[in-house]
């Protein structure tokens, strides 16, 4: 059965320390529309179709699963705008964002880079020091691996945040339910959330409830990363 309609919920309405969060901001409140948009869709079509608490469409279910993504990719939009934003300011004033520059050089060094783009050993260090600021090049080969691609795991969420200096526990939701999130996006986003082993309908069915909560969860995730990176900001500047 279906729950009763259900809005999502609201953004927090936390003012800026920095300006270097607020185009991140800017892109969450897009993102949190456009997914509240797509669950009033679902809510409309199912008030019209005259089931508001019967079973569930595959149209329907398209909904919600569109839902869950535009989240995702709202969250995945949000770091990488903080990454490009936030992280050149954070590396000249906290330690433990530095650390990780460093960490990402030394690996870079050695030949160990993970992305194509950002060329490893001697080709990492003759690019550098033929730069006009070699710091200025570094930090760009930094950004570039961590913005490469689009979060897909709870560890690549993991990932990126530690490198803005964002605790995992700051993140607000655990790692177990983010875990079943991703797995739930991949599986929409890779295999249109196909089940052939279903003895009828050949697609996952998604609960409702389990869908917005999922949303929710990945837009509060996003909201903490920018509440958090801000307070760094403020706290450094």
């Amino acid at each position: 059965m279906v729950s009763a309609a259900r809005a999502l919920r609201k953004l927090t309405d936390r003012p800026l320390s920095s300006e270097r969060c607020i185009n991140a901001a800017l892109i969450l409140k897009y993102a949190h529309d456009s997914t509240a948009a797509l669950l009033k869709a679902f809510e409309l079509t199912r008030k019209t179709r005259g089931r508001p608490r019967g079973m569930t469409t595959d149209e329907e279910q398209d909904l919600l699963r569109a839902m869950l993504v535009m989240a995702a990719a709202g969250m995945d939009a949000v770091t990488k705008q903080l990454i490009a934003d936030a992280l050149p300011e954070l590396i000249g004033k906290d330690a433990e964002v530095r650390a990780g520059l460093e960490t990402f050089v030394s690996r870079q060094i050695r030949g160990e880079g993970e992305s194509a783009e950002v060329a490893g050993g001697r080709k990492f260090l003759a690019r550098v020091l033929a730069a006009s600021s070699q710091q200025a090049q570094v930090i760009e080969d930094y950004v570039l691996e961590l913005v490469r691609g689009s979060l897909q795991s709870a560890g690549e969420l993991t990932r990126v945040a530690r490198a803005l200096g964002v605790e995992q526990r700051l993140l607000g939701v655990d790692m177990k339910t983010l875990d079943a999130i991703f797995k739930i996006r991949n599986k929409i986003v890779h295999e249109l959330d196909i089940n052939l082993d279903a003895d009828r309908r050949k697609r996952n069915i998604r609960g409702v409830a389990d869908m917005i909560d999922y949303a929710e969860a990945l837009i509060r995730v996003s909201e903490n990363i920018i509440a958090a990176v801000d307070a760094k900001l403020a706290r450094t500047s």
